[in-house]
C-alpha cells in the first residue's frame, strides 16, 4: 500500500487552535510564557503595560523559574514546586515576588499547564503571569497598620511602642534605620527619642549619634517634615539640598551610604509632634500607597502618644492628689500639735521678756536669759517650717543678712550629717542684704544642703555653702537674664556626688518628682526651695554634670542702699500704754499670765481670760470697758472669728486683734469680712502686740 496522503487540514485545525489558545491567554493575562522539556524559559508575550518589563523577560530566556532569585521562596519551596513539574501537574496561582531596578516589590501570579506532543511525550510546560503588586502591596501595607495597631494597643510604654513601630515598618519596607524625633516645646527643636536598624555596627553607631541632634524648624529634611507637616521623599539624600550637611557629617550618614530617605510627621490636632525618619543605603522611589499607609500609621501614632501622655499627666495629677491628701492630714496634725506647741512657747517668751525686764544688761542671769529665748525662738521656727509643708502662707519679708541665717541653719544640720561628710563655708563680705523671711530661706538653705547630703550618699567629701553679690543685667550673671537688672544676692550649695542626670535636670523643681525609692522622700524638697525663691521674686540656677557633684545657686533681689538699715524689721519704741483697757484671751492659762503681767508692765490695764464664754459675758456687761481685745484664734469650741463675730454684735467699733501661729489667705479672707482689724502671726515679739494696740486705739481716752 502506498503512504497515505498527510491529512493537512487536520495540522492547520490544530496549529489554529494553538494560535487562539495563545491569543486568549495573552489577552487574559499580563504575560504568556513558555517552557521546554528542561524547563528553561524559551519565550514569552506581554499583551499590556505592567510591572512585568521586557528587558526583564529577556533576561530570563535559556533559564529555569528556580534560577531567578524572588524574595518569598525558600528551598524548600523550590523543592515542592519541583515536585509539581516533574510529575508532569498543572500547577495553579503560585506567587512570587521580586525586587525591580528600583529596589521596589514586584509581585506575580503564575500558573502553567504541561505540553504533550500527539504522541504522549512531555513538550514542556505554558502558561500566563499575571502582574498582583498592586493587591499584594496593599494587603502588605494593610497588615502593617494592622500590625501597628496591635503593637500600640500591647504596648507599655511609648519608648517601646516607638522601637516596635519602627522596627515593623522597617522590616516590612526594607528600609535600614527609623529614628524618631520628638518635639521639645520648651526648646524649640526636635531631640532624639527611638531608634531602630539592622544588625550592622555602623548603623547602630549612626542611630547613638542621633541622640546628639536637635533640628531647628525647617533645617533638615526632619525639620522641614516639622515645620511643614507634610511627608518628605528623597531618591538620593546626598545629593538633596534639603538635607542637613551638619546632622550628616555628625551622625557619618554619607560613610555608611545611606541614599534613599523618607520622612514624615507624626500629627495630633492639626499639630506635628514628632517625627519619623527612616533612611535606606538603596535608592528609593516616592510610592503613593505608602504615603497613603504611612499617613494612617502616623494618625495611629499620634493618637497613640496624645494618649499616652494624658495617662501620664492623669496618673501624675492622681499622685499628686494622694500626696496632697497625704499632707493635708499631716497639716491637720501638724496644725494641732502647732497650737498646742505655740501657747508653750509664746508663754515661755512672754516670761523670758518679763526676766529681761527685771533683770538689767549686766545681771548675772542676763546671759541665760538670752540663750533661753534664743532656743525658744529656734523652737518656733521649727514649728513654723512644718506647717510651712502642709499649709503655706505669704512670706514675711524683712531686711536680712543672709550670713545670719546660713550660720544658723549651718549649726541645726551639722549634728545630723553622715560621718565624712562636712560643712564648709564661704561668705564674701560684700554679700547684700536682701528683703526676705528669715523662717523660708532657713527651710531653703536646709533642704538644698538635705538634698546635698542625699546626692553624696555615704561617699566622703564636702558641702560648700557659699555667699556673694553679683549683678543682674547687661554684663551680669548669665543665669538670671530674665530677672530685672540690679544687685543680688548669690546663695550658693555646691557638693561633689554623682551629679544630675541631664534627661531630669528639667523635672527637678516638680512637685513630688523625685528619683529614691518609695519611702525615701517626698519629693518635695526642692520644689518647696522653687516656691521660696519665687515668693521672693529671685531666680534659681543649677550646674550639674554626671559624676562631678552639682551646685544651685539661688540669687536674691538686693535691699537697696537708700533703704536704711532695720527699717522694715524693728519698729521704734513705743510710748507706755496710758492706761488702754485691754481684755487678752487665750485657753491656755499660762500664757494668759504671762501676757497680763508683760502689757501691765508696758503700761495697760489688762483683763486676761481662758474662756471664751467668760470673756465674751465680760464685754456684754461693760462693753464701753475696753479699748481694745486681744483674741487666740484656735481655741475649743471657739475660734478667734467667733469672738470677733460676738464682740461686733455687743459694740461694732471696738477694735479686735486676732493672733495665729498660721496665718493663710482664708483666714484673712474670713477675718476682713468680719472686720477684724490686725491678725499678728507671732506674740514673741512684744513692741508688734503694742504696736497693733497703739495703733488701733489712737486717740481713746483711759478709762
Amino acid at each position: 500500500m502506498g503512504n497515505r496522503p498527510t491529512d493537512t487540514k487536520g495540522v492547520d485545525a490544530l496549529h489554529e487552535s494553538e494560535v487562539r489558545f495563545r491569543r486568549l491567554a495573552a489577552l487574559s493575562a499580563d504575560v504568556y510564557w513558555e517552557q521546554d522539556e528542561e524547563l528553561r524559559f524559551i519565550s514569552f508575550s506581554t499583551s499590556r503595560a505592567s510591572h512585568i518589563e521586557r528587558s526583564y523577560t529577556d533576561k530570563l530566556i535559556g533559564k529555569t523559574r528556580w534560577q531567578i532569585p524572588y524574595l518569598n521562596m525558600t528551598g524548600a519551596d523550590w523543592a515542592a514546586h519541583r515536585a509539581v513539574l516533574e510529575a508532569r501537574q498543572p500547577f495553579r496561582d503560585l506567587e512570587l515576588c521580586r525586587y525591580d531596578q528600583r529596589a521596589c516589590k514586584i509581585w506575580v501570579r503564575v500558573s502553567g499547564e504541561p505540553v504533550f506532543d500527539a504522541a504522549g511525550l512531555f513538550k514542556g510546560y505554558q502558561g500566563i503571569a499575571c502582574d498582583i503588586t498592586e493587591r499584594r502591596r496593599a494587603e502588605e501595607l494593610r497588615e502593617l497598620e494592622h500590625a501597628v495597631t496591635r503593637i500600640l494597643a500591647d504596648a507599655d510604654s511609648a519608648p517601646a511602642a516607638l522601637q516596635s513601630v519602627i522596627r515593623a515598618v522597617c522590616e516590612t519596607e526594607g528600609w535600614d534605620c527609623g529614628r524618631f524625633f520628638r518635639v521639645d516645646e520648651q526648646a524649640k527643636v526636635l531631640r532624639f527619642a527611638e531608634g531602630w536598624g539592622i544588625a550592622d555596627p555602623a548603623v547602630q553607631r549612626f542611630i547613638v549619634l542621633s541622640r546628639e541632634i536637635a533640628y531647628q524648624p525647617g533645617v533638615g529634611m526632619s525639620g522641614l517634615a516639622w515645620q511643614t507637616g507634610e511627608p518628605l521623599f528623597s531618591k538620593d539624600v546626598g545629593n538633596d539640598p534639603r538635607s542637613s550637611k551638619v546632622a550628616a557629617n555628625k551622625v557619618g550618614s554619607r560613610e555608611i551610604g545611606f541614599h534613599g530617605v523618607f520622612v514624615f510627621p507624626i500629627m495630633s490636632a492639626g499639630e506635628a509632634i514628632g517625627v519619623l525618619n527612616f533612611a535606606s543605603r538603596t535608592p528609593r522611589e516616592p510610592e503613593e500607597q505608602l504615603l497613603q499607609a504611612i499617613a494612617a500609621i502616623g494618625v495611629q501614632i499620634g493618637q497613640f502618644l496624645r494618649r499616652r501622655q494624658a495617662d501620664e499627666k492623669r496618673q501624675i495629677l492622681e499622685e499628686q492628689l494622694h500626696q496632697a491628701q497625704k499632707m493635708q492630714a499631716i497639716g491637720t496634725l501638724a496644725t494641732g500639735i502647732a497650737h498646742e506647741f505655740n501657747n508653750v512657747l509664746r508663754a515661755i517668751l512672754a516670761n523670758v521678756e518679763l526676766a529681761r525686764m527685771d533683770a538689767g544688761p549686766e545681771h548675772p542671769v542676763r546671759e541665760s536669759i538670752e540663750e533661753i529665748d534664743k532656743a525658744s525662738r529656734r523652737a518656733r521656727d521649727i514649728v513654723q517650717r512644718i506647717l510651712a509643708f502642709a499649709r503655706p502662707q505669704p512670706a514675711q519679708r524683712r531686711r536680712i543678712a543672709l550670713s545670719e541665717v546660713a550660720r544658723e541653719a549651718i549649726r541645726l544640720l551639722g549634728p545630723s550629717l553622715p560621718a565624712g561628710i562636712s560643712l564648709v563655708t564661704d561668705f564674701a563680705s560684700d554679700t547684700p542684704e536682701i528683703l526676705g523671711d528669715a523662717t523660708q530661706i532657713h527651710q531653703l538653705l536646709l533642704n538644698l544642703c538635705a538634698n546635698a547630703v542625699q546626692a553624696m550618699g555615704k561617699a566622703p567629701g564636702n558641702i560648700t555653702v557659699r555667699l556673694s553679690g553679683v549683678a543682674a543685667g547687661a554684663g551680669g550673671e548669665a543665669a538670671i537674664r530674665e530677672v530685672p537688672s540690679g544687685p543680688y544676692a548669690r546663695l550658693s550649695v555646691s557638693d561633689c556626688g554623682g551629679g544630675i542626670d541631664p534627661a531630669i535636670q528639667g523635672r527637678i523643681f516638680e512637685p513630688f518628682f523625685s528619683t529614691k525609692s518609695a519611702g525615701e522622700g517626698t519629693g518635695l524638697g526642692l520644689a518647696i526651695v522653687h516656691g521660696i525663691v519665687r515668693a521672693h521674686e529671685g531666680a534659681i540656677d543649677l550646674k550639674s554634670e554626671p559624676g562631678k557633684g552639682s551646685t544651685f545657686h539661688v540669687y536674691f533681689p538686693a535691699v537697696q542702699a537708700t533703704m536704711p538699715p532695720g527699717a522694715a524689721t524693728e519698729p521704734a519704741e513705743r510710748a507706755p500704754g496710758r492706761g488702754r483697757h485691754v481684755l487678752f484671751l487665750d485657753d491656755n492659762e499660762t500664757l494668759v499670765s504671762a501676757m497680763v503681767r508683760s502689757l501691765s508692765r508696758r503700761g495697760y490695764r489688762v483683763s486676761g481670760y481662758s474662756s471664751p464664754e467668760e470673756a465674751l459675758q465680760a464685754v456684754r456687761e461693760k462693753p464701753r470697758s475696753y479699748d481694745v481685745v486681744v483674741s487666740d484664734y484656735m481655741m475649743p469650741g471657739c475660734s478667734g472669728l467667733d469672738v470677733a463675730r460676738e464682740v461686733a454684735a455687743v459694740r461694732p467699733d471696738l477694735p479686735v486683734i486676732i493672733f495665729s501661729g498660721h496665718i493663710d489667705e482664708e483666714l484673712r479672707r474670713r477675718a476682713r469680712e468680719l472686720g477684724v482689724r490686725q491678725l499678728l502671726g507671732k506674740l514673741d515679739a512684744p513692741n508688734e502686740l503694742t504696736e497693733a494696740i497703739d495703733r488701733l486705739t489712737a486717740g481713746a481716752a483711759a478709762h
